[in-house]
């Protein structure tokens, strides 16, 4: 049974979710608390509340969820699943059954018309003594409750033997949090599939995220008791399967020569292309009397028992033991983060190592959910493996591999990746060497859902946001890029999309946000940035940091008064060649160079020079008041705080200095900020919710 389609509506986060889930692997990622795990708890609901396996399925689920506990099983809180208490919850999952499954359903006629007679009147199959069940099949009501069962499941085998396809479909009403189902049939056929496996496999299994792996000598069962727990470590105890880690093991070991072949293979190929440089050497009782599964660094050659292993060198053995063995052909699993306490190295071979020993040998389909971009990257180059992203507002929509190389390029010369867009609500890229560790100190909040990167030059990230923008109305652009510029002395020509967002500082760069100067003051005079040429009163200061700053509008004043001769150059353009003859070339380039002779040959030395410095007087007089005015807002903040240093003889580093300037400005005023601050926040604010 693989699932095809989930319908979810007001479960969780879930508010209206319809996703179409394929064969082999499914991976859904995206930032925390989107809804990620609530997509398997959904799936995991439905088919607890439908079609559960073992009597306590239903109950050990909804205790799971919080929705009752233990002590009071009759209690139900409905707002532990309900994302609106006021409405109803309804989840909708469409199951695609295999040939072989769809083979078995002409034989269980007899099985199925008595479950679904016992459900109408309330008796219990499954569970305790029969003997009511039989007294009811042998009275005239009983009978004719079967004759109409029987009729009732043959009608509807020729219905799901030619779609193929049985719906779970669970409604959940607020008033009472009361569970109903719409199709009996497909609901007992899905059990009744199930149940006719042994307790040691299952059709459906949930692993979680949540890995209590035990310590030392577990007691260790065989038999009924341990056949039972093995059935409720499917679905209704998920927990279990961790807990039972040597039981497990042991099992298979004392269960038959085959079972000893079978695990000794699983743990040979997981040491062989997963947890290298480790083998498996025997499992006996220790001289302390306990049990003992003996492993080998080969690299060291030092043997040691199983318990030595990491949480998650275990956790790995144990997921794909289970799986291995457990596991029916056909079968469904649901695995919550499977890179937990695992090295980057391993969650990268661990998706293709899934795919290629179990999920495509035995047909089995997994919905995986990760944070792991070593996975994430897995995923995206592999066949077999499809991607759901999804989204704050609980929405999950497919990332399809062939509309991602334009994307995937322009990321790339960026320096990020479309795997740090899926893994994060946004990636924002920012100017300066600094401005990444400055606003990760600004705004900490939000840092587990946003990726800051850092740019490389403006020019060229102007042109790659015009490549996302081009991908974007092509309609390969799935996540949104945010883009926060330097001003510079320069608006940029572009202008935001829906999916990739532009926006420049107000100032011309971040620090200039930095730049309280009664903060820099006390700063400056400070222990720690504290000098002999530390300015002594607020007056010395405010003079030295606009003279400081005022060399800038000089040096600004120079280039845009020579800017203004409009001097051409004599460089090669790529015009210049392009399509032309030798000669056709010739013409234009001997032409810029004439160009350029007759507009130098009346120029002289002296009368140059003249005129040049008069401009620049004359445009530093007229820029000069306007400049004293602005200066923080003008000056480039960078160079300014760089032009600190020698005039003050400072000895830490500028990045430091950028920091405890954040961080007063951040904190002042009794911790609402400066003015300063709450313009910085609200640039990146707005930038973030448009």
């Amino acid at each position: 049974m693989h699932l095809e389609k989930l319908e979810v509506s007001n479960f969780r986060a879930l508010t209206n979710l319809t996703v179409n889930f394929k064969t082999g692997a499914n991976i859904l990622v995206g930032p925390n608390a989107v809804g990620k795990t609530t997509v398997l708890e959904a799936i995991r609901l439905n088919k607890a509340m439908l079609s559960a396996r073992t009597p306590q399925e239903s109950k050990n689920v909804l205790i799971s969820l919080s929705v009752t506990t233990p002590q009071l099983p009759q209690a139900l809180n409905y707002s532990a699943i309900a994302g609106d208490p006021q409405q109803q919850i309804v989840i909708n999952s469409t199951y695609r059954l295999t040939d072989s499954e769809i083979g078995e359903i002409p034989g269980m006629v007899d099985e199925l018309s008595r479950s679904i007679a016992a459900a109408q009147v309330g008796l219990p199959l499954n569970e305790g003594p029969q003997f009511q069940a039989i007294q009811f099949f042998a009275s005239p009501m009983g009978q004719q409750a079967l004759i109409n069962a029987t009729r009732f499941v043959q009608e509807n085998i020729v219905r799901v033997t030619s779609s193929g396809q049985c719906l779970l479909s669970l409604i959940v009403d607020p008033n009472g949090c009361q569970f109903r189902g719409n199709d009996i049939f497909s609901q007992m056929l899905l059990s009744q599939l199930d149940s006719r496996l042994s307790p040691y496999k299952s059709k459906f299994s949930y692993f979680t995220a949540d890995r209590a792996l035990p310590f030392g000598d577990p007691a260790i069962q065989i038999g009924s008791v341990d056949a039972q727990q093995q059935m409720e470590s499917h679905n209704s105890n998920p927990s279990l399967k961790f807990q039972r880690f040597k039981n497990t093991i042991f099992s298979a070991f004392v269960e038959s020569p085959e079972s000893q072949k079978e695990l000794n293979e699983t743990f040979k190929l997981i040491f062989r292309e997963l947890l290298k440089e480790k083998e498996i050497i025997g499992y006996s009782i220790n001289r302390f009397g306990q049990a003992s599964i003996s492993i080998k660094d080969t690299k060291t050659g030092k043997v040691f028992d199983i318990d030595s292993l990491s949480s998650g060198e275990k956790g790995v053995i144990l997921t794909f033991l289970i799986i291995s063995r457990s596991i029916s052909n056909g079968g469904l699993v649901l695995i919550d983060e499977p890179e937990l306490h695992l090295n980057p190295a391993v969650c990268k071979e661990m998706l293709p190592f899934l795919v290629k020993n179990y999920l495509k040998p035995l047909d089995i389909q997994a919905v995986i959910c990760t944070h792991s971009p070593e996975m994430l990257s897995a995923a995206m180059r592999m066949e077999g493996c499809n991607v759901f992203h999804v989204r704050q507002s609980g929405s999950l929509s497919p990332i399809r591999k062939q509309d991602q190389p334009e994307v995937i390029q322009a990321l790339k010369l960026l320096g990020t990746s479309e795997v740090e867009e899926m893994l994060y609500d946004a990636v924002v890229f920012v100017e300066g060497p600094d401005d990444v560790e400055l606003l990760e100190i600004a705004f900490p909040n939000v840092l587990s859902r946003i990726k800051f990167r850092e740019l490389f030059g403006r020019a060229e990230v102007e042109k790659h946001i015009q490549s996302l923008q081009d991908a974007e109305k092509n309609g390969q652009k799935e996540n949104i890029s945010y883009f926060l510029f330097d001003r510079d002395r320069k608006l940029t020509g572009l202008s935001s999309s829906k999916k990739v967002k532009v926006k420049q500082w107000h100032r011309y760069c971040l620090e200039n946000y930095l730049i309280e100067q009664e903060i820099l003051f006390d700063l400056l005079n400070g222990g720690e940035f504290k000098t002999d040429k530390t300015p002594t009163n607020l007056g010395e200061a405010f003079a030295r940091f606009a003279n400081v700053a005022k060399k800038q509008l000089r040096e600004i004043v120079i280039e845009d008064v020579y800017a203004d001769f409009a001097f051409d150059g004599v460089g090669m353009r790529k015009k210049d060649r392009d399509g032309k003859s030798f000669v056709q070339a010739a013409d234009i380039l001997f032409g810029r160079i004439e160009a350029v002779k007759n507009q130098l040959s009346p120029i002289t030395e002296a009368d140059w020079k003249k005129q040049f410095i008069a401009k620049c007087d004359a445009l530093v007089a007229q820029r000069e008041q306007e400049w004293n005015s602005n200066w923080i807002e003008k000056c480039s903040g960078k160079q300014f705080i760089s032009d600190l240093y020698p005039e003050f003889e400072l000895k830490k580093s500028p990045a430091l200095l950028k920091k405890r300037l954040l961080q007063e400005n951040k904190y002042a005023n009794n911790g609402q900020g400066t003015e300063s601050w709450k313009l910085l926040a609200a640039t990146v604010s707005d930038l973030i919710q448009s």
